[in-house]
C-alpha cells in the first residue's frame, strides 16, 4: 500500500533470453500479480515450478514436450504466426497490459544484441504511455524517462550508473553523482553519460528534453519511490 492507495498489478513478462541466477527470476516471478511469458520463456518457468498466467508467441522455440506441459498445467497459449511485424516480447507485454499491468517487469532481456536494443524501444514505449517499467537482470536494473521527468535514485554509495540517450540530443540536471550535469546536453552519438557512480548523497536527476535510458549496476533499485526489487 502506498498513500492509502493500493499498488498497481505488477506484471512479470519473462522472456526467451538469457537467465544467469535462476534464484533472482524465481523470486520476481513469485512476486509478480500477472506471470506472462513468451515462447521459449514458458520452458525455463516451468523449470522454477512456476506456471505463466499465459503463454504468447509463435512457439518457434518451445517443444512438443513444453507444450504439452503447458497444456498439462491448464495454461493458455496464445499463438501467433512466425511472420509479424511484432516481437514476442511486444506481443507479451501488450498481454500483461491487456490484463491490467500498472507496472512491468522485463526479465530475460539480455541475450543477442538485436532483441536487447528492441527491448530498450519496449521500455520507452511503456514510458511515454506513463507506464513504470524496467528490465531487470542480477546485476543490472535498467528504465527509461521520457521528458519532462524526475527522479531520485535509491541505491548504495558507489554504484555504477549510466545515461544514455535515445534517438536524439537530451537535456539532463543530474545531482548527487560523481560526475554532476545541470541542464546540460547528451547527444545520442557520443558516450558522455556512460561510467557515472553515486556519490553518497541521495542522487537525482531530471530530464528537461529527450529520452534518456538509466542503466544501474545494480539489482534492487529504486526510483522515485517506486516498487523496489525483492531483495537487497
Amino acid at each position: 500500500m502506498s498513500d492509502g492507495l493500493p499498488e498497481p498489478p505488477l506484471a512479470a513478462v519473462f522472456l526467451d533470453g538469457r537467465y544467469e541466477d535462476e534464484d533472482f527470476y524465481a523470486e520476481w516471478a513469485e512476486r509478480a500479480d500477472i506471470l506472462v511469458a513468451a515462447d521459449g520463456a514458458a520452458a525455463f518457468l516451468i523449470g522454477l515450478g512456476r506456471s505463466p498466467d499465459v503463454v504468447v508467441g509463435d512457439l518457434d522455440s518451445l517443444s512438443d514436450g513444453g507444450l504439452a506441459a503447458l497444456a498439462e498445467l491448464g495454461v493458455p497459449v496464445r499463438r501467433f504466426p512466425e511472420r509479424k511485424d511484432q516481437t514476442d516480447g511486444e506481443l507479451a507485454v501488450d498481454e500483461a497490459l491487456a490484463r491490467g499491468a500498472g507496472e512491468i517487469v522485463l526479465a530475460g532481456g539480455l541475450g543477442s544484441l538485436d532483441h536487447t536494443l528492441g527491448h530498450l524501444a519496449i521500455l520507452r514505449r511503456l514510458a511515454s504511455r506513463g507506464v513504470s517499467a524496467r528490465l531487470i537482470a542480477p546485476e543490472l536494473t535498467v528504465r527509461v524517462f521520457v521528458a519532462p521527468a524526475e527522479f531520485s535514485l535509491q541505491t548504495p554509495p558507489r554504484t555504477r550508473v549510466s545515461l544514455v540517450a535515445l534517438a536524439c540530443d537530451a537535456v539532463v540536471t543530474l545531482q548527487g553523482m560523481e560526475y554532476v550535469l545541470r541542464r546540460e546536453v547528451l547527444a545520442c552519438d557520443t558516450c558522455r553519460g556512460l561510467g557515472n557512480s553515486v556519490a553518497g548523497e541521495a542522487p537525482w536527476a531530471r530530464v528537461h528534453r529527450g529520452t534518456v535510458a538509466v542503466l544501474v549496476a545494480a539489482s534492487s533499485v529504486t526510483f522515485g519511490g517506486k516498487r523496489d526489487a525483492p531483495r537487497p
